[in-house]
């Protein structure tokens, strides 16, 4: 647990990110249209990432997942630490949960935990 499980990135068009990322590192980028969200299989495997499907590029759009056994809990720590929460837990459907909070200086950071066996 607490071991990087997850990054991502942003695109305005999946079909371009597709084009770039998969010949310059040999990624396996797929794009999910019912989530409207780009996947990413690297291939030395884990940690895997994505790219999420936005109108405008932000500064500093990169996440970095870390595998947490609970969000919630995990969340209200970083509260409580002076960080703000971005986005209380949500479902990712068949693949399990997540959360995103700021730390104090402003930086993303989200919180995963998958679905249990």
């Amino acid at each position: 647990m607490n071991n990087i499980c997850h990054w991502e990135l942003q695109t305005r068009d999946p079909d371009r990110a597709m084009k770039f990322y998969e010949p310059l590192f040999g990624w396996k980028v797929t794009f999910e249209k019912e989530m409207n969200y780009v996947l990413i299989e690297t291939p030395g495997g884990q940690p895997g990432g994505g790219m999420n499907v936005v109108d405008k590029i932000e500064p500093s759009g990169t996440i970095i997942y870390v595998q947490v056994q609970d969000i919630e809990a995990t969340l209200n720590k970083a509260e409580k630490l002076g960080g703000k929460i971005a986005m209380r837990k949500s479902p990712i459907p068949n693949i399990g949960f997540f959360g995103v909070f700021t730390d104090p200086e402003g930086n993303k950071l989200g919180l995963f935990t998958p679905l249990s066996d």
